[in-house]
């Protein structure tokens, strides 16, 4: 029994950044449309930006708070409404 190569292993040739050099739009400039894709800092150089890290909370406290009204108006509806069941109930 014969082995084949194994191409898989091998890393693949050509223009393997060619979205990266792409120019941005004036949609995508303007926020409203994907951006390009950009080039991956590595090493001791990569860093997480002071603003990602800001956004990241923010939205953290807008899905926890959002999250908690959610809650709490279903909690408020069952109650009012169970409430409101029992009274037709009795009366």
């Amino acid at each position: 029994m014969t082995r084949r190569p194994r191409w898989t292993s091998s890393p693949p040739t050509g223009d393997l950044e060619y979205a990266v050099d792409q120019p941005w739009n004036p949609a995508a400039r303007l926020g409203v449309w994907f951006h390009p894709p950009r080039r991956v800092v590595t090493g001791r150089r990569a860093r997480i930006r002071w603003w990602h890290r800001v956004r990241a909370a923010a939205l953290l406290a807008v899905f926890v708070v959002g999250g908690g009204i959610a809650l709490a108006t279903v909690v408020g509806v069952t109650i009012f409404l169970s409430g409101f069941l029992v009274e037709q109930a009795i009366g």
